[in-house]
């Protein structure tokens, strides 16, 4: 059974990314995306978010726990639209230490939404932005062959949205996560992904959980290693609803 984490209230998340905002064009930029639904590059053009996008309450959290990060490496699965690698990258910048943010996707939208966010963060970012067109499931697996287990100090998972796709992203995501750090799963409202928070919950001890600290997210903290026994399993709940069916009414910012 998994411990609870307890996480800064949602407007204190908020009051401290707007402030952080003032500080950091990416971060200003993401929350002007966020309200308005569109995103102003600096030189004039603009990338309509249409429902791809998260509540500022997601974006506050995201910032926080960017500025927990204990190591050089942090990592993304879906990319969307880039607001929430804005938010990820603009915070890491303040924390004036190196750092790379890792994000997998290989699809991107169909409508080639999102291209003007990524330029902006390739400009802005050179260094730190790394976009890699590999699936999840393939990439993260291999940057724990190359880089070694317990290197990201940060994951957020917002990839495919089928059950195995994010119950595979968390088994990946435990590999490559250091002690101390955290995933954050979005989308928790959702059946597939309250399944695999409900796993974490009853089966995970060296998970600390917040389910739901803001709308539609999730956070697990690694406070110590995996010590179970090689059988250790535990039944869980799983939620008796079907496909994309929320378990309560969605802010209207939290639409994906």
């Amino acid at each position: 059974m998994s411990v609870e984490l307890r996480l800064p209230p949602e407007q204190k998340l908020i009051a401290e990314l707007q402030a952080l905002a003032k500080e950091e064009q990416a971060i200003a930029l993401a929350i002007d995306a966020l309200q308005t639904g569109h995103f102003k590059h600096p030189d004039g053009r603009v990338d309509h978010l249409a429902n791809v996008r998260v509540s500022l309450g997601q974006a506050g959290l995201l910032a926080f726990l960017a500025k927990e990060c204990p190591t050089f490496l942090s990592v993304e699965v879906g990319f969307g639209m880039g607001s929430t690698a804005a938010i990820l990258l603009g915070t890491r910048r303040l924390q004036g230490k190196p750092f790379v943010h890792a994000i997998f996707d290989p699809f991107g939208l169909p409508d080639g939404s999102g291209k003007i966010v990524q330029s902006y963060l390739e400009q802005r970012f050179p260094k730190a932005f790394r976009r890699i067109m590999k699936s999840s499931e393939t990439g993260m697996a291999a940057m724990i062959e190359n880089r070694g287990p317990e290197c990201a100090g940060l994951v957020f998972i917002d990839g495919g949205h089928r059950f195995e796709n994010v119950m595979t992203d968390f088994v990946l995501a435990d590999q490559l996560l250091a002690l101390g750090g955290y995933i954050v799963l979005d989308d928790s409202f959702f059946p597939a992904i309250e399944t695999v928070v409900n796993y974490v919950k009853a089966n995970r001890p060296d998970y600390a959980v917040a389910h739901l600290p803001v709308p539609n997210c999730s956070v697990l903290r690694k406070v110590r290693r995996d010590q179970r026994s090689w059988d250790a399993f535990k039944p869980f709940e799983v939620p008796q609803r079907e496909n994309w069916t929320p378990s309560r009414k969605l802010p209207a910012q939290a639409e994906s």
